[in-house]
């Protein structure tokens, strides 16, 4: 595959994209940058609003390879900071707005590099005496209503022209086990993502509306969009994730394709029998696993003939590694209780873009069947940790083998299982992550099952999806041919502690239950 060119990236594909865009995209929410009408919003505009923003800045003292840090709020607001600032050919370092001032200076504290920054008002004041934020300090609102004034800081056609080794934007990983790590990606590494979405995406012949409510700074949305872009598809941009929301926009929009967060879907189960979903072709879940119900439900409110439903197992540093396709037709095969609990099926390598391995701790492949740390080669491999630079060597292996830091096993046909992370291991079971896919299975009326392990003991910490819950009964006709489980904790599903993409801080959980 070529090297990336200006011309491949965001800059310049919505450019291209506005002059050949066949119908606006749609949005559920206002930006100060773009004109929005009706909640429609066409991609040349969002370009013009990115050559703008990329004038202003520049005047303002950002240059070709500088570092900006982004904290902005709206998907639309997000595209356009990157898309200018990557055209200029600065370096946006993306930093959640879910994220808490707290967490965003910690993860910004080990960068020596000096920063510049670029946050809505009612941000600044979190890093109102951060070093090394000494470069210019823009609050969006300023930034996006000036006037740039003179030509000197007039970009090219394409945007800025760097090699495909520099670094392109820096987006940040979950942060479930601490300090959320700032993943650096070069133009290759981005457009390589972005280039085996695309090539996934091409043989849907997708013609409606792509629908996305996912994290607007990860880089799975990003070089989603690129994909899109390249296609000329047109896109629903979500802000909002309420399944409410949602419903009123997937029935005025009629989307083929929809996106969100695994733990977003579980919410938007009932939307199936609301015939909200009844024209979407194509689901994908990607960030954390998929529970094998939700798919279930998902598939059954489309009303699409081949609907299918694509679990994509991927990593910030890596883009996709596995993937795993249902639909209606090639649904579940009901297997024996041992089958289900031996871990949660990611399906197979991405065609020429990944290879998997699972090792033993010594580096040597372990046979099918036996779990091991699952490596990874990625032609999207990150560049490193902007904050952590030795992270990224301790995790790397010789001939490019990534330690994903998960825990999984191959089957006697060569398809993934995922256990757990590493970190999170269970002695009294073979993974966490499938025997929750069997208690949320068992039990529709559960809306969350997270399974800790403490002194011994798998601890299952339950959400009902009513205020009642489960009765001891109902507990014990469910699990009896399950392993040895204490009693389960019930809390609210809203007290349960998330990333900015929903996966479970599971040890800020298991804090809270013990505090």
């Amino acid at each position: 595959m070529h090297a990336p060119r200006s011309a491949d990236l965001l800059f310049a594909q919505l450019a291209a994209a506005g002059r050949a865009a066949k119908r606006p995209w749609a949005v559920d929410h206002e930006s100060a940058a773009v004109t929005v009408k009706d909640g429609q919003v066409n991609p040349g505009e969002i370009a013009e609003a990115a050559r703008r923003l990329a004038r202003t800045v520049a005047e303002r003292g950002v240059r070709e390879g500088d570092l900006c840090v982004v904290r902005l709020e709206k998907p639309l607001d997000i595209l356009v900071a990157v898309a200018g600032l990557t055209g200029l050919g600065a370096v946006p370092v993306l930093l959640s707005a879910r994220l808490d001032a707290m967490t965003a200076r910690a993860a910004l504290e080990p960068v020596t590099a000096p920063l510049h920054l670029l946050v809505t008002a009612s941000r600044a004041a979190d890093f109102a005496d951060r070093h090394p934020i000494d470069g210019a300090r823009m609050t969006w609102e300023d930034v996006i209503s000036a006037v740039p004034a003179g030509e000197r800081a007039e970009l090219p056609a394409h945007g800025v022209e760097r090699a495909p080794g520099r670094p392109y934007l820096v987006t940040h990983t979950s942060g479930t086990t601490g300090v959320p790590k700032l993943v650096v990606h070069t133009r290759n590494s981005f457009y390589q993502q972005s280039a085996v979405q695309t090539r996934m995406l091409r043989p849907m012949f997708l013609t409606g509306y792509l629908a996305a409510a996912i994290s607007p700074v990860h880089v799975r949305t990003l070089s989603g969009l690129l994909s899109a872009l390249r296609l000329r598809h047109s896109v629903l941009l979500l802000a909002s994730e309420d399944s409410d929301r949602v419903g009123e926009q997937l029935e005025r929009w009629r989307p083929e394709y929809l996106e969100t967060h695994p733990n977003t879907y579980i919410t938007w189960e009932g939307l199936a029998d609301s015939g909200a979903m009844s024209s979407v072709r194509m689901f994908l879940g990607t960030f954390d696993a998929m529970h094998p119900r939700t798919v279930d439900a998902m598939l059954r409110g489309s009303r699409r003939r081949l609907a299918m439903f694509t679990e994509v197992y991927a990593q910030s540093e890596l883009g996709p590694i596995a993937f795993r396709a249902r639909t209606r037709r090639i649904g579940r095969f009901r297997r024996g209780v041992g089958a289900e609990l031996a871990g949660h099926r990611v399906g197979r390598a991405m065609p020429g873009y990944s290879r998997i391995r699972v090792v033993d701790e010594g580096g040597n492949r372990v046979p099918r069947g036996a779990g091991g740390r699952i490596q990874v080669r990625s032609k999207g491999r990150f560049a490193g940790y902007l904050n952590f630079p030795e992270r990224a060597t301790e995790n790397l292996f010789e001939g490019g083998w990534w330690d994903s830091g998960d825990w999984g096993a191959r089957t006697a046909t060569g398809a993934l299982r995922l256990h757990d992370r590493q970190t999170e291991r269970l002695a009294g079971a073979t993974s966490g992550i499938a025997l929750e896919d069997v208690l949320l299975d068992r039990m529709p009326e559960l809306a969350e099952a997270v399974v800790l392990e403490e002194d011994g003991r798998l601890l299952p910490v339950l959400a009902s999806r009513s205020a009642e819950p489960v009765t001891d009964e109902r507990w014990r006709t469910a699990t009896g041919d399950l392993p040895p489980l204490a009693p389960p904790r019930f809390v609210a599903r809203a007290d349960i502690p998330r990333t900015a993409t929903g996966k479970v801080r599971r040890e800020v959980l298991r804090h809270r239950l013990n505090s």
